[in-house]
C-alpha cells in the first residue's frame, strides 16, 4: 500500500529506490498477471478468432485448443517483446546517459508495462463498460508519465534525453505492434480464402 501511494504521488522517488528493491520476482509475477488479464479480456476480438479458425480447418483442434493455443502464443510473444524493448532500451539509453543494470531497468519497465497493459485491457472493456474507455485513456497516459521517470532515473538523463528515448522506444513499440498485427491479419486471411476456394475438376 505504501509503495502503491508513493507511486502515485512520488513516482520518480519510487523508479530510484528500486535500484535497491529485492522484490524482482514479484514485480515479473505481477507484470505476467496483467498480461494474462489483458490476454483473457481480448479473446473476443476478432483477431482471435480468426487466428483459432485457422488453426481449426488447418489441424482439425476443436475450437476451445484453438483459442488455448492463440492465448498462449500471445503471452510468449508479450513476455519476448518486453524482453527486446529493454534491451532496445538499455541499448539506447546507455549511449545518452550512464551504463546501468539491465535487471533494474527490467524491474522498473514492468511496472511501466503493467500500466499500459492495464491500460489496453480496460480498452476491450469499453464497448460493455462506457466508463473504462476514460479510466483507459488516464491508464494509458499515467503510463506515458511513469515511462519518462523510469527512463530518467536509469540512465541519469535530462529531460530532453528522457522524452528522446521515450518517445523513441513508444515508436518502437506501437509500429512493431501495428506491422505485426496487420501482418498476421493479412496471413492468416489468405489462407483462410485459399483453403476456402474450390476445387476445379475437369
Amino acid at each position: 500500500m505504501k509503495q502503491g501511494i508513493r507511486l502515485l504521488a512520488k513516482p520518480g522517488a519510487f523508479f530510484n529506490q528500486m535500484q535497491w528493491s529485492t522484490h524482482h520476482w514479484v514485480i515479473l509475477t505481477t507484470y505476467l498477471g496483467f498480461a494474462w488479464a489483458e490476454t483473457t479480456a481480448g479473446r473476443h476480438l476478432p483477431l482471435y478468432r480468426m487466428v483459432a479458425q485457422f488453426l481449426e480447418r488447418t489441424f482439425g483442434l476443436s475450437e476451445d485448443v484453438s483459442l488455448w493455443i492463440v492465448i498462449a502464443a500471445k503471452l510468449s510473444l508479450l513476455a519476448a517483446g518486453t524482453v527486446g524493448i529493454t534491451t532496445l532500451v538499455w541499448f539506447i539509453g546507455t549511449l545518452f546517459g550512464r551504463s546501468t543494470s539491465q535487471r533494474v531497468l527490467f524491474r522498473r519497465l514492468a511496472i511501466v508495462f503493467s500500466v499500459f497493459l492495464a491500460g489496453y485491457t480496460a480498452h476491450h472493456l469499453g464497448n460493455v463498460y462506457p466508463m473504462m474507455a476514460f479510466a483507459s485513456l488516464t491508464l494509458f497516459l499515467w503510463g506515458l508519465l511513469l515511462g519518462y521517470f523510469a527512463i530518467r532515473e536509469q540512465f541519469s538523463l535530462t529531460h530532453l534525453e528522457s522524452v528522446v528515448v521515450g518517445v523513441f522506444a513508444m515508436l518502437v513499440v506501437v509500429t512493431g505492434w501495428h506491422f505485426s498485427v496487420q501482418t498476421l491479419e493479412r496471413t492468416v486471411h489468405d489462407e483462410i480464402a485459399g483453403k476456402s476456394k474450390p476445387v476445379m475438376v475437369r
